[in-house]
């Protein structure tokens, strides 16, 4: 499920419905389960943040979760099987048609923030899609995406990577109607050549999603997708903007690795990317001070996670070194003393081994200029 911003008044959700199944804590374990070591992920918290607080109820949303008798925002990242849980609990809560009415009324694209704000700066559809599918592949692991040649359109595909229970009717739904908007924000317009196909009959009514949408709606098939003809795919967006893209393309990398890694390596990323944003050195004992753990153990750690502490700050300094360079108000100079570099030199023998050109070169190539 994703996120939007307008809140329903609790009082006129009713009762949850018991059609789509009984047992959530039984269905959650099952998706858990089918997902394996993708369920110890983080994960974007999606939806689930908005929806948990219109609930307003954390003691039961969080029950099962490791943020049981926490209260608060949920974290903008966290355990794959936490979300889970979590929005099987809104489920026994809330009508699924609450929900959904939730997002048939928010103003935003229900996504994550970064790649809402990329999204639309991309210089094709194409482009804006193979993004959004890259980043949500990772940051919600329960559906499958790829984009599919069908005859004269382009699917973009939905498959459950798990057993998902009664959550794959909400789920597909809250996710077509956010790809269909998403993909109306990118071109600046409406785009009545589109068609959503639910594999499984919608929670909501499809003609009056047709209706909503202003496109075709159709049940049946194998895989929920949405069809635009394949010469979309070229559609150029109204908002490009090459310096903001490859500046929200380093920004969506970023979170990638961060939803990717283990929660240690995370914290570790955390702390380096915070030292390198003021201009620090970052050092294994500092970092390991920071985190209440010997040297040893944070090496040990890191090796079973199959990274070093070196090449996570160079991970992060690559980051970084990309967005600066896309950004043209930065001189090169100043780039190189932000990321630490003892001169511009060093820096640019680091930016040739990393991109394979000089930082002028690489900044021309990302800006266009």
């Amino acid at each position: 499920m994703t996120g939007g911003d307008v809140l329903l008044n609790q009082s006129s959700w009713g009762e949850p419905s018991t059609a789509l199944g009984s047992d959530p804590a039984a269905e959650a374990a099952a998706l858990i389960e089918s997902l394996g070591p993708a369920a110890d992920q983080l994960c974007s918290r999606g939806a689930v943040a908005q929806y948990e607080a219109d609930v307003g109820d954390p003691a039961r949303t969080r029950a099962g979760t490791s943020l049981a008798g926490t209260f608060g925002p949920l974290p903008r990242f966290l355990p794959v099987r936490d979300v889970v849980r979590i929005s099987f609990n809104l489920l026994d809560a809330v009508p699924p048609n609450a929900l959904l009415r939730r997002l048939a009324l928010s103003p935003r694209i229900p996504t994550d923030d970064n790649l809402m704000l990329t999204l639309p700066l991309a210089p094709t559809l194409r482009d804006a899609l193979e993004l959004s599918i890259r980043y949500g592949n990772v940051s919600l692991p329960w559906w499958r995406r790829r984009l599919e040649s069908v005859g004269d359109e382009i699917h973009i595909v939905y498959r459950p990577a798990g057993q998902m229970g009664r959550l794959e009717t909400v789920s597909a739904e809250v996710t077509l109607v956010s790809t269909h908007r998403t993909v109306e924000t990118v071109m600046g317009r409406k785009v009545a050549q589109a068609r959503i196909n639910f594999a499984l009959p919608p929670v909501s009514d499809p003609a009056t999603l047709a209706q909503q949408l202003g496109c075709a709606v159709t049940v049946g098939g194998d895989a929920h997708y949405m069809a635009l003809p394949l010469a979309a795919l070229e559609w150029p967006s109204p908002y490009r903007d090459d310096a903001l893209w490859q500046d929200g393309l380093a920004r969506c990398e970023a979170d990638l690795l961060q939803l990717q890694d283990r929660p240690l390596t995370a914290r570790v990323r955390a702390h380096v990317g915070s030292r390198i944003d003021r201009g620090q050195i970052v050092g294994l004992e500092d970092t390991a001070a920071v985190l209440c753990l010997s040297v040893r153990s944070l090496v040990r750690a890191l090796a079973e996670a199959g990274t070093t502490h070196h090449r996570l700050v160079e991970e992060e300094r690559q980051l970084r070194a990309r967005r600066m360079l896309a950004a043209s108000q930065l001189s090169l100079a100043d780039i190189a003393e932000q990321l630490g570099f003892a001169d511009q030199s060093s820096f640019g023998r680091k930016c040739r081994e990393w991109f394979g050109d000089s930082p002028a070169r690489v900044r021309q190539r990302l800006t266009g200029n």
